[in-house]
């Protein structure tokens, strides 16, 4: 089975601002340009426009997609970059490009919504061109219009879309063919003995995972479920093999409202799971805080300032509780609680044993 996957937008706005430095740096004006994702593959994205301004040059390319129903396929994106004397990088979000209003993110608020590793990616792609400083200029026409079908505005995300990604790399992961992938997985696993899986929600946790205990499992064993949770579980339940689950509470809390399918078109987030299981072990100060936070990352930050970290041990418990009842066994399920930097935040009882080896 060949795999289909497409590339992020962090990917394109990366290639964008690259094209656009090129031809402003005398380097000639290429029809597509050679990113290195953060995996350290190489890829070719080509471009779709290049305008010569006064002092500054626009570079456009098209985002094409291989998931379903992705609103942002077709999408054009552009990188207008120009030349600034302080030797810094400045990576800024024009026309369509959303704005952090609120508290929870992976951005301060205030700052154009360009998550952290695409504006690595551009970095390093402005340092393969100049040593100079430049400033980079992402926009999206019709990104503001194509927010709306988004979950951006309950996120605090105003005006345009996210530019976001971890790998560089989109894969289906709602679609039939990704389940299929799941399947390959397990059973690979199974033909070479494997005696545990590791289930997680996707990239950052599996990073996690292998920052954590690469000593002691390999990537193979990593089954990344992508919005297929339930699927997955009991997949690999049927198998019999030990099922560790890994992931951020704001995709495996969803389960404690009996969702497991997280795609956030079938699942409601999982605000209103965790608020609903923390209510009675707070006072009312500090619910209105995790009521006024737009996501779940922003939630355990505020517990783990009031020293109150704790509690989501008691969150993984819930979690690992409610899975162990969807596969209707009473076999231990460790589950392990990361946030979005790939901190290790909470553990269930047995998670806690599992971490400790």
């Amino acid at each position: 089975m060949t795999e289909r996957f497409g590339y992020t937008t962090g990917t394109y706005a990366a290639a964008a601002a690259k094209g656009a430095l090129t031809v402003l740096v005398g380097k000639g004006t290429p029809k597509e340009v050679e990113l290195m994702l953060p995996g350290c593959e190489n890829v070719r994205i080509p471009l779709s426009s290049i305008e010569e301004k006064d002092g500054s040059v626009i570079c456009g390319v098209i985002k094409r997609s291989v998931e379903e129903a992705d609103v942002t396929h077709n999408m054009d994106i552009y990188a207008e970059v120009s030349q600034r004397d302080d030797g810094l990088i400045r990576i800024d979000g024009g026309n369509g490009i959303g704005r952090i209003t609120k508290r929870g993110l992976q951005l301060p608020v205030g700052e154009a919504a360009i998550n952290p590793v695409p504006r690595r990616m551009i970095s390093y792609a402005v340092r393969e061109l100049t040593s100079g400083g430049v400033n980079v200029l992402i926009s999206a026409p019709k990104g503001e219009e194509i927010a709306a079908a988004t979950t951006n505005s309950r996120l605090g995300i105003i005006g345009g879309i996210s530019i976001i990604g971890t790998t560089g790399i989109m894969r289906p992961k709602s679609l039939a063919s990704f389940k299929r992938t799941i399947l390959q997985q397990i059973k690979f696993n199974g033909e070479n003995g494997a005696k545990e899986l590791i289930i997680t929600p996707g990239n950052i946790s599996e990073r996690a995972m292998m920052d954590l205990f690469g000593g002691r499992i390999s990537e193979e064993r990593i089954i990344q479920s992508g919005d297929h949770l339930g699927f997955t579980l009991k997949s690999a339940a049927k198998t019999g093999v030990d099922i560790v689950l890994a992931g951020h509470p704001g995709k495996l809390a969803k389960v404690l409202s009996g969702h497991f399918q997280t795609h956030y078109s079938k699942s409601p987030p999982a605000n209103t799971a965790v608020i609903g299981f923390m209510r009675d072990s707070l006072d009312t100060a500090i619910l209105g805080e995790l009521n006024d936070s737009t996501t779940v990352e922003g939630m355990t930050g505020i517990l783990r300032e009031h020293g109150l970290g704790e509690l989501l041990n008691g969150l993984a418990e819930a979690i690992e509780e409610r899975v162990k009842g969807y596969l209707k066994t009473e076999r231990p399920i460790p589950t392990l609680l990361f946030n979005m930097d790939r901190e290790l935040i909470a553990s269930s009882e047995t998670g806690y044993r599992w971490a400790e080896g």
